[in-house]
């Protein structure tokens, strides 16, 4: 009995987490221009139509994309956005694993994605809002909600903590794409982990609650 019209097949769900699963890689391939929908459909091995069946146009894929990697990186997002320890240690968790969370990954590693994301989005203002969506904000929401249990705490000063995320988030994302993804490494190098203790510490030096007056100090 032939399929009624507008109803997908039972394995709709999976072949297009399938084609995303083969994209991914290329999207966040760096070696290239961004990608066209036939270069994607390449790297999924499918036609540019079967693409367009499961994701509309290239933008549609673009989201698609984003939010593929938005869902696999749940866990970690969850991870950053529980406080570690007293502020200071806590701080300097974060800015080390950052660094080496964007750099860590197989196939597909997070600053690959970032560099491809921010490029998609700065090109393409159908696309910023996805970027921002998927793969920019919910780093920053995460970190907020860290900054946020340790002002709830009292061991940070009343601040915005999304404001103070990106304080914290900015240098370091900079720092690793200028020496990764654009190649600074080789004609200026820099240790990004000793970036990530002085960023951390001169945060913790902004932020940081002062300490309780002792009994007999007021004024």
């Amino acid at each position: 009995m032939p399929r009624a019209k507008g109803v997908k097949n039972a394995d709709y769900d999976a072949k297009r987490r399938e084609l995303l699963d083969r994209m991914l890689p290329r999207f966040a391939s760096l070696d290239l221009e961004r990608p066209s929908l036939r270069q994607l459909a390449v790297a999924a091995e499918v036609t540019a139509p079967t693409l367009q069946h499961y994701f509309g146009d290239r933008t549609g894929v673009v989201a698609a994309l984003l939010d593929e990697y938005n869902q696999r990186g749940q866990t970690r997002l969850c991870m950053v956005s529980k406080a570690n320890g007293a502020f200071a240690a806590s701080m300097r968790e974060f800015a080390h694993g950052f660094v080496l969370g964007m750099q860590a990954g197989a196939t597909v590693r997070l600053g690959d994605v970032l560099a491809a994301a921010l490029c998609e989005g700065l090109a393409d203002p159908l696309v910023s809002p996805l970027a921002l969506t998927h793969v920019v904000d919910p780093a920053v929401d995460a970190l907020a909600a860290r900054l946020q249990e340790h002002r709830d705490r009292g061991e940070m000063i009343e601040a915005d903590v999304r404001a103070a995320a990106l304080m914290l988030l900015s240098p370091l994302l900079l720092a690793v794409l200028h020496q990764d993804q654009m190649k600074g490494r080789h004609s200026r190098r820099m240790e990004l982990n000793d970036l990530a203790e002085q960023v951390s510490a001169a945060f913790v030096r902004a932020y940081a609650a002062p300490p309780p007056s002792k009994p007999g100090t007021e004024r």
